[in-house]
This record gives C-alpha cells, sequence and structure tokens, in this order.
C-alpha cells in the first residue's frame, strides 16, 4: 500500500462538483486561438451540448446564433486542454498528508523536514513522507554507505517509537527506520523478494533502503485509506490538475481498489476531468478480470479504460534499469531489476492483442528497450500487405535506447512516452551512471521525433515539477526551472514549442485512441479548453504563463 489516508473527506467529497453542463448554446470569443489544427485561426468557438460545433469569423457565428451566451475572453489565449498522459493521480492526492522531501541531500536534512512538517507525530503513528531522490542519494559515498546508499540510522534515533516509511522521488526505492522495519517483519533474516533488494550492512542488518519490489515489504505494513479516503485523494488530485489546465489524464498503474474509487465517481458525476485507465499488468489477478471482461470505453469519454501498465525494469537513479553493458560509475552497487519476467510480458502482450487492449510498458535501461521492443515487433508484425494494425502499443518512458531504437520503433509507430522533467531531474548523476557516449542516445526525444517515433510528452506526477508551462519549458529549452545549465543539457534533444504542445495534447488523445473526440478544437470534438495569459506559441517564457480557467465539455472545471 503506498501511504495512509488522514485527512477529512467530506469537504472534498461534496464540493467537488463542476458546472453543471447545460445545454445552452455558447460563443467563446475575443481570445487568440490555438486550435492544432490546419486551416484559418477562427475569432469564436461556437459550443452546444459540451460540443464544438463551430469555429470561424465572430460576425458570422453571433448572427447565426442570437441566443447563445456569449463569453469574452480579450486579451488571453485558448487552447485544446492538457493530456497528461502518464500520471499517479491518487499519489497527488495523498501528498497533503505527506512530509515533503523534494530536494533533501542528506538523511539529517530528512529528519529536519519530518520536525518541521509533523511537529505532532506520535509515537506509534505512521509518518509517511515522499520526494527524496533516490539517483541522488545512490551516489553516497560515507563510510556506512551500502550499495551506494546511507543508513538510516539518523531516522530511527530521532524516531525511536513512531514508524516512519518514505516513497522515493520516481517510486524506486523507499526509506524506513528501525520502528518501521520492525512493524514490517523485515530483519536480518527475511529473504529478498524476487525482483527486489533489502540493502544489509556487512552484519546482515537491513539498513533502512529497499529497492523496487521490496518495497512492498514496507508499504503492506502501512494502514489502507478508506474507499472514501481513497475517493477523496483522487478528486483532490484531479482537481489540482485542472487548476492546472489539464482536461485528460492518463492513470498509470490503476488498482482494483482505485479502478472501484474512480469508477464510483464516474457513476456519481463527480468526475472534474477525463480519465483514461491503464491497468496495473504486474497484478495477475486483477488482469484475469480485465481479460474477461475487455476494455471499458465510455461513450462521453469520463472514464475509459482502455490499456495494461506493465512495470519491467527498474531507474537509472537507483542503478535497477536493465542495461546491455555495466553502469559506469559503481558497476558493484548495481542490482538490474526485472519487476516482471519478459516471458509473463510476452505473455500479457499476446492476451492484449486477442483481447483489444493497448500495451504500456515502463522500460528505461537500452536492454529493457531493446526486450520489450523486440516483444512488440512478435506481435505487431505487418501482414501480408505490409499494414501495421492500428494498436498504439506504448513504451513508458524509452529513456536510454540503443541505435536502432529509433527506426524499429518508427516502423512499427510505437509510442514513446517520454518525461521532460525527468531529464532535467536526472541530468546532475545521468551521465556518471552511463557514460558520455551511451548519455547521448538518452533522453532522446528530437532524435526519436525526427526518425518518425510518436512521441507524447507527460510528467509521470508526483515527483518532479508537473505543471504543463514547466513540462513545455523542459522540452523547448533542456534547462531546470531555474534556466541551468546556461545553453541547456544536451540542447540538440530539445523540440520547438509546436512539437512539444501536440505531444501534450494532440499526440496524447490519440495514444489513447481518443483523437477523434479530445485533443485539438475542431467541430465535433467536446469542448475541453484552457485559457491561458499568454500564448504559448510566441511568450517570451512560458514559465510565466499563467492559466485563468479549464473548461471540460464547455463547463469550467478550474477555481
Amino acid at each position: 500500500m503506498r501511504g495512509v489516508a488522514l485527512f477529512t473527506v467530506s469537504a472534498i467529497l461534496s464540493g467537488c462538483a463542476a458546472d453543471s453542463l447545460t445545454s445552452e448554446a455558447q460563443l467563446i470569443t475575443g481570445a487568440t486561438f490555438i486550435t492544432l489544427e490546419a486551416g484559418p485561426v477562427p475569432e469564436a468557438i461556437l459550443i452546444e451540448d459540451g460540443r464544438i460545433t463551430a469555429l470561424g469569423p465572430e460576425e458570422s457565428l453571433r448572427a447565426q446564433n442570437p441566443g447563445a451566451v456569449i463569453t469574452d475572453f480579450t486579451g488571453q489565449t485558448i487552447m485544446p486542454g492538457v493530456v497528461a498522459s502518464h500520471v499517479h493521480v491518487r499519489e497527488l492526492g495523498m501528498d497533503a498528508i505527506k512530509v515533503d522531501l523534494v530536494g533533501v541531500q542528506t538523511v539529517d536534512d530528512i529528519v529536519t523536514r519530518i520536525r518541521e512538517q509533523r511537529p505532532d507525530a506520535q509515537p506509534g503513528e505512521w509518518i509517511i513522507g515522499q520526494g527524496w531522490d533516490e539517483g541522488a542519494f545512490a551516489s553516497y559515498e560515507g563510510i556506512d554507505a551500502v550499495g551506494g546508499y546511507p543508513t538510516t540510522r539518523a531516522l530511527s534515533e530521532a524516531y525511536p517509537d513512531a514508524p516512519i516509511a518514505l516513497e522515493s522521488l520516481h517510486g524506486f526505492a523507499a526509506m524506513a527506520n528501525d520502528a518501521a522495519l520492525v512493524r514490517a517483519g523485515i530483519n536480518a533474516a527475511t529473504v529478498d523478494p524476487e525482483g527486489g533488494t533489502i540493502l544489509r550492512d556487512p552484519s546482515g542488518r537491513a539498513t533502512g533502503i529497499l529497492l523496487t519490489l521490496a518495497q512492498r515489504l514496507l508499504f503492506d505494513a502501512v494502514p489502507d485509506p478508506s474507499a472514501e479516503q481513497r475517493q477523496a485523494a483522487i478528486l483532490a488530485g484531479l482537481n489540482r490538475l485542472a487548476d492546472a489546465g489539464v482536461t485528460s489524464i492518463h492513470e498509470a498503474g490503476m488498482q482494483a481498489l482505485d479502478i472501484a474509487a474512480f469508477q464510483a465517481l464516474a457513476d456519481s458525476d463527480r468526475l472534474p476531468i477525463r480519465v483514461f485507465g491503464m491497468l496495473n499488468g504486474n497484478d495477475d489477478a486483477l488482469m484475469e478480470d480485465w481479460f474477461k471482461r475487455g476494455p471499458q470505453d465510455d461513450p462521453q469519454d469520463w472514464l475509459d479504460i482502455g490499456a495494461i501498465k506493465i512495470f519491467y525494469d527498474g531507474s537509472l537513479g537507483s542503478r535497477t534499469a536493465i542495461l546491455h553493458a555495466p553502469y559506469t560509475d559503481r558497476p558493484d552497487a548495481a542490482r538490474p531489476t526485472a519487476r516482471i519476467p519478459l516471458p509473463r510480458v510476452e505473455a500479457l502482450a499476446e492476451r492484449a492483442r486477442e483481447r483489444g487492449f493497448q500495451m504500456a510498458v515502463h522500460a528505461i535501461g537500452d536492454a529493457a528497450n531493446d526486450h520489450v521492443l523486440t516483444s512488440f515487433e512478435r506481435r505487431l508484425a505487418p501482414d501480408e500487405t505490409g499494414a501495421v494494425p492500428d494498436h498504439r502499443w506504448r513504451i513508458e518512458h524509452a529513456q536510454l535506447v540503443r541505435h536502432d531504437f529509433a527506426d524499429r520503433a518508427a516502423a512499427l509507430q510505437v509510442i514513446a512516452s517520454m518525461q521532460p522533467s525527468h531529464a532535467m531531474g536526472d541530468s546532475g548523476w545521468a551521465e556518471d551512471r552511463v557514460g558520455s557516449r551511451r548519455i547521448r542516445r538518452a533522453y532522446a526525444w528530437q532524435s526519436l521525433s525526427q526518425a518518425g517515433v510518436p512521441i507524447i510528452f507527460n510528467s509521470d506526477l508526483p515527483g518532479e515539477p508537473w505543471e504543463p508551462m514547466q513540462t513545455l519549458h523542459f522540452a523547448t529549452t533542456r534547462t531546470r526551472l531555474n534556466g541551468t545549465p546556461v545553453g541547456g543539457w544536451f540542447p540538440q534533444q530539445a523540440v520547438d514549442r509546436e512539437t512539444a504542445l501536440r505531444a501534450m495534447t494532440i499526440e496524447g488523445a490519440h495514444a489513447a485512441f481518443q483523437d477523434q473526440t479530445l485533443g485539438s478544437l475542431a467541430p465535433g470534438k467536446w469542448a475541453d479548453f484552457i485559457v491561458l495569459s499568454d500564448n504559448p506559441m510566441t511568450a517570451p517564457d512560458v514559465r510565466n504563463i499563467t492559466v485563468g480557467a479549464t473548461y471540460v465539455a464547455g463547463a469550467r472545471r478550474s477555481d
């Protein structure tokens, strides 16, 4: 279980309803419109029953629709709503009860953060935190280092009676104090689970660092939130996204309890934005159930479930990604991990093709990406006419790839689902991990795009900065939010603004088979759009752009 819910939910559940969908015609005027469609730029957009019915000159649309409710956005820019195509929204909502550890450098820093944010922590009460960077911590060189990581002795000394479980920034490692290890039953005799590692000191004692699937041993001991608390966390996350200009999400790795919560919200018309679900393909029981059901297609596009998200390897930061050659900096500390056996991935792919599901496989290392792409090639071969099926299968991250990956992925039109924030977050240590030659094939957005690989941009939130204008900044400048490094980190891999915006909107909709109804402003599509303070195509600095309003199906969904 990831996290523990301690907040009050009644206000969230009762106060989240968006404006009701109106049957009155609406005419949106005055703004600069970015449609992401070919043709002239419109002066106005007509909306009826939640869909766009016309775009064109304001005068003629006014004359043809004298009864339309007119909303003027003079001086602002309207563009399609952002499709956040890889998120973990419940975890975002749960952040309200977690200690924020983003930016900490040492275990002592973590103790300070906990004291600042949980001053009233009681003995026996779980303390949950999130955001320590497993990549940065894995470069620890103290005398007590184990596997490249520090021990958590300082946590145990500061909090001997309160169990502490701390999620890492990207989810590939966990940190625990002694009290939490006792609660979880983790000791010197505990066997490493398949696909996971408990780091131990020379005496065999657990140091408090758990890698990849060993995290389950810890988080299974953390109390589950109730169904109501789970719904509240999801709503809190969705509302934060709506305020930031997101109109649709792809929820990655849905568990059974999360699916029930999303469905309850959809059934009671409480989803503020659209949800496309990607099932947790590492959960055998869940997949058996859904292979019997088949994909879920909501005609109104509020809750569709049509993809299978599989965690294959680990991460570069924790040295658990699967590489063809050893890690450059600390090969002795590397623990390349397959979180699911490759034959199981291939079996899931075969059944996904038979039952009409998309595959979306997490792959970070160059060997992992090679394995996954080879598996896709076996199942998506062209037919006798040379045509490739319209599968829209995805590789999540495609972070480090081999020299032939781009041409192979382009030939099959395998989608690369990539995170500009990850490149900037990893830029301080990524080259250390893989060396000066391999790093040129990492986070290679421009190279893949130019080769014809379909690219979608997202944030994999929570963790790194995730707001859409931040993603646009990372993608187009290859610099952090503070503008460093000057000139960009491997700037040749930056993309232009139109490419980035398309990767955040219409290409994301395409990746979910929703591009006929979402992702651009065109007649017949849902009126999902956002109102911005400036034009992201021309603004001097997109970091300064703010979101004024978010509309889904013509109704305002943001505060």
